[in-house]
């Protein structure tokens, strides 16, 4: 499987790279990059999760929802544990970059590169097992994430949240014998598909517009190196330690095949090991922290990841199976 992740990753950062010299070439920057990154959260990704529940019913689907939920919710638990524990900086400077840091640990980049990745790797059929996990994923973001930041909580963020929306009402799509009317349902499938190019080429425009921090100095890029060694490595291995103990410990109380969960924990893992989210430069832009930091932050990890995730994929193989 993890030649099959390499493969897709090498074929996404295809499109990133032509979206890159394209932007470069005509200097386009962060006005077309703010559309698409719009289009792409407000449209384009709630059509792609409402479509993943556009599916007919069954028991064994939503044993897979929860249990999605479930381990969703203890993975992301573990790295905000793991955040709060280790980021602890001294001087002025560092303490405002602390907030970037801990959302960089805990918030992958599962939407832009593990949504994806998991469609490339496991067919449409792999974002359903997915939506658990983004559930929760969403939530904290505008709650931990959202709290880090501000220093107060977004629910109003969370209620109005397109993403969750869009969750919330395929899951009622999905237990209700309702079915949309074809023009309406392949409009939504379109949009959806969408994804996977919209979000290389968003990618490729923020590498196209990249803003080198000032003051780049060892120690800020000590810095990063942790940042992303976390993310990218130890906080994957963890979590992948607290699948194994599931498997060894719980499964045997789930209404669920061996295998089948077992497909479930690398689809989840393959988002959390994804890297550094875009939401970090988001909420940097948005919430004005250090924007050329988190951009930063993005970027190299984005590029290691090609090396990264194939690597946890493949370890993940060996444990789990």
């Amino acid at each position: 499987m993890y030649l099959l992740v390499a493969k897709q990753l090498v074929i996404m950062s295809f499109l990133a790279i032509v979206s890159f010299i394209f932007a470069k070439k005509n200097h386009y920057g962060e006005r077309e990059s703010e559309f698409l990154s719009r289009l792409l959260l407000f449209v384009i990704s709630p059509c792609m999760l409402f479509n993943a529940f556009n599916i007919p019913f069954s028991s064994q689907k939503l044993s897979i929802l929860k249990y999605s939920n479930g381990i969703g919710f203890l993975s992301l638990a573990l790295m905000i544990l793991v955040a709060v524990a280790v980021i602890h900086s001294k001087t002025e400077d560092d303490k405002r970059r602390d907030c970037l840091d801990k959302m960089a640990f805990v918030f992958s980049n599962s939407g832009f590169i593990g949504i994806p990745l998991i469609t490339g790797v496991y067919g449409e059929e792999g974002i359903f097992p997915l939506m658990g996990y983004l559930a929760i994923y969403n939530i904290l973001m505008w709650t931990f994430g959202y709290y880090s930041v501000n220093k107060k909580l977004g629910f109003k963020q969370i209620l109005l949240n397109p993403n969750i929306i869009a969750i919330v009402f395929g899951i009622i799509f999905f237990l209700l014998p309702v079915q949309l009317p074809h023009v309406l349902s392949q409009t939504i499938r379109y949009f959806g598909g969408m994804n996977t190019p919209v979000s290389m080429v968003v990618l490729g425009l923020l590498f196209a517009d990249f803003k080198r921090p000032q003051n780049l100095g060892n120690a800020l890029l000590w810095r990063v190196a942790r940042t992303i060694v976390f993310r990218q490595i130890i906080l994957p291995c963890l979590v992948l330690a607290l699948f194994k103990l599931i498997l060894l410990t719980l499964v045997s109380v789930m209404a669920l095949q061996v295998e089948t969960v077992q497909q479930v924990m690398m689809i989840i893992f393959i988002a959390a090991s994804c890297p550094v989210g875009m939401n970090v430069a988001n909420f940097a832009v948005i919430y004005n922290k250090d924007e050329s930091y988190a951009s930063l932050l993005v970027s190299i990890s984005s590029v290691l990841c090609v090396v990264t995730v194939p690597l946890m994929v493949r370890l993940a193989e060996i444990v789990l199976f």
